[in-house]
């Protein structure tokens, strides 16, 4: 991937974490990124490695709705 491409992305991210998410929550979030730090790709099942963005949000979306995914 191309560093632009990289650098978009997480400006997006950047933009959308500081405008939409209240103080405390961005707290919560800063103690829980070190679990995204550790994480290993390989451990993720295949299904999931092979799913696109889009359908990815999509299905947690569903699964919030639904009360499937406990968050």
């Amino acid at each position: 991937m191309k560093q632009s491409d990289i650098d978009e992305i997480l400006s997006h991210i950047n933009e959308k974490f500081n405008d939409d998410v209240p103080s405390l929550v961005k707290i919560i979030v800063r103690k829980k990124i070190t679990k995204l730090e550790r994480f290993e790709i390989n451990s993720l099942p295949s299904s999931l490695r092979e799913c696109t963005v889009e359908d990815l949000i999509e299905i947690v979306k569903n699964g919030l709705v639904s009360g499937n995914l406990k968050l």
